[in-house]
């Protein structure tokens, strides 16, 4: 049996055709070209104008500009209208509303999203008194890696079936991954997602794929935060009590078949995500105590279905935060006063963590996937026995399989938390760097003798391979504490914010993906130096 014929079986009557009434001038490039091509950066920007045009309720906003200098372009659909960030702050606090986000195209051949959530700005903005909007502030942005949108190839991503015409590459215009970029924030598209999502603050944040990786059953596979420096409540709430309701809603409204996102290993008694970095958009945004999904798109389903599939999940979703809107807006205040007044009074016991591990679910669960077979090898390959074992493909013959789910993580190495951290004023690149993540940070009025813990680098190492442009580093460090006198101008990092577990990650010089791991330490990371940034853990009353 085909994987095509097995779908439609399985999501017999899941997708509506297009409405016969809709304006052609408002259907998306997949829908005009019967699902054999995708849009160029213009014909996006062209649709969402004319649905600013076609609707009050939408407003033209950008996220920022590309390395090529192409707007990244979204729209604010709300009833009433939400023009600014702080018309959208008005409304969350005059009718309990919440900011809801979701963008499409961080890689610029996995085209679902882009497609997908035009299709939901169409729906929101010409959908009489649509249900969704009395209690969200949409904001959608479906084309964020705009100058990889525009290398279209046909190749780009080989065996991902369709768009048959051809999609964007990968990484942007500099051949970075942006969605590898949250904590380095060297692309100017991370960097003005970062602003955009300090300005306008979603409480959701949705971020679309298309899978590579094992064969399986489901057109919709998801993740939400799991970096375990960041919140435990908001990481348990997303994936203990929202996928599941999710999940609900996709199935009984949709006929949506969708699962936590993973892959088998060889012996296809594992199903496991992807590691807990920050990174990563999804665990990104979790670690800045917001709730953050990852939807993947199954890469072999036909073009069609991912695209309409992926609306719809985004659909529900949305529909799960309408209807706990009061709940997630109750849980984010919480989580954010919990990690201020973690800063305020650390605890011995109140550790963050620096190294994660993959750590299995408890019990066994059933996952939906195929009898798989070795692919054929290519005719006139080489004589030489094969070391590896041989790629497997899908015979199209459905089987379920009882694995561990391998989606939860725990600390591999943490520290306690500081109250602040201590960091010398000619470090302008660390500081900005903080500043661009939204870090709250103060300079010394004057000079202060005061009891500090000093890093003392044992070791680093430097990966071998440059990779996102960087030989990332792993570094060893003993704390001691000896007095200090601190000259004023030094800048004062305090963890009493809602950002303080992303403080902890950023300057940690052992965290496994901080500003030391991405090189902004180079310079001081020689053994036996002291480590530059500071930390203070015992009361004090700053000048």
């Amino acid at each position: 049996m085909t994987y095509r014929l097995l779908l439609c079986l399985l999501l017999a009557g899941a997708f509506r055709a297009p409405a016969d009434d809709r304006d052609d001038a408002l259907l998306t490039v997949a829908e005009r070209s019967a699902f054999k091509a995708t849009a160029t950066h213009a014909e996006v920007v062209e649709l969402l104008d004319r649905l600013a045009a076609a609707s009050s309720l939408v407003n033209r906003v950008a996220l920022g500009r590309s390395g090529e200098g192409r707007e990244i372009p979204a729209v604010v659909v709300a009833d009433p209208p939400v023009a600014t960030p702080a018309d959208a702050a008005a409304q969350v606090l005059e009718r309990g509303k919440l900011v809801v986000m979701a963008i499409g195209n961080i890689h610029g051949g996995e085209v679902c999203g882009k497609e997908a959530l035009g299709m939901l700005a169409r729906e929101l903005a010409t959908t009489p008194s649509h249900p969704l909007l009395k209690d969200l502030i949409v904001i959608l942005a479906p084309i964020y890696n705009t100058d990889g949108n525009e290398r279209f190839g046909k190749d780009n991503r080989r065996g991902q079936q369709g768009p048959e015409q051809g999609m964007g590459r990968r990484t942007n215009a500099a051949g970075l991954d942006l969605n590898r970029d949250f904590i380095n924030l060297e692309a100017p598209e991370t960097r003005a997602l970062v602003g955009f999502l300090k300005r306008w603050d979603p409480a959701v944040f949705i971020d679309t794929h298309t899978t590579n990786g094992s064969y399986h059953r489901y057109l919709i596979t998801y993740e939400g935060p799991k970096t375990p420096a960041g919140s435990g409540r908001l990481i348990e709430f997303t994936r203990d009590t929202m996928f599941p309701a999710i999940t609900r809603i996709a199935n009984e409204k949709y006929n949506l078949p969708t699962f936590f996102y993973g892959n088998f290993n060889r012996e296809h008694t594992r199903w496991t995500t992807y590691e807990a970095t920050a990174r990563f958009g999804t665990s990104y945004v979790g670690l800045r105590n917001r709730i953050s999904i990852l939807s993947e798109a199954y890469s072999y389903a036909p073009y069609k279905d991912r695209v309409l599939g992926t609306r719809d999940f985004v659909k529900a979703c949305f529909a799960f935060a309408a209807t706990n809107k009061d709940r997630i807006r109750k849980l984010l205040a919480d989580v954010d006063a919990e990690t201020v007044a973690a800063g305020r009074q650390p605890r011995e016991a109140d550790r963050v963590a620096l190294r994660s591990e993959f750590a299995a679910a408890p019990g066994k669960v059933s996952v939906a996937g195929y009898i798989e077979q070795p692919a054929k090898q290519s005719p006139g390959g080489s004589s030489e026995p094969r070391r590896r074992r041989p790629r497997m493909i899908s015979t199209g013959e459905p089987k379920d399989y009882e694995v561990e789910l391998w989606n939860h993580f725990k600390a591999a190495h943490a520290v306690r938390r500081p109250r602040a951290y201590l960091i010398p004023a000619t470090l302008t690149g660390v500081i900005d760097k903080l500043r661009q993540h939204g870090v709250a940070l103060d300079p010394l009025a004057e000079e202060t003798e005061i009891a500090v813990e000093i890093y003392r680098v044992d070791k680093v190492a430097h990966a071998e391979r440059e990779w996102q442009k960087h030989r990332l580093a792993t570094v060893e460090a003993t704390a001691r504490t000896e007095m200090r006198s601190v000259p004023a101008g030094t800048f004062v990092v305090r963890t009493a914010q809602p950002l303080g577990n992303l403080v902890v990650y950023l300057l940690e010089p052992e965290c496994e993906d901080g500003l030391a791991a991405w090189n902004y330490f180079d310079e001081y990371l020689k053994v036996g130096a002291d480590f530059p940034v500071l930390r203070v853990t015992a009361p004090i009353r700053w000048p």
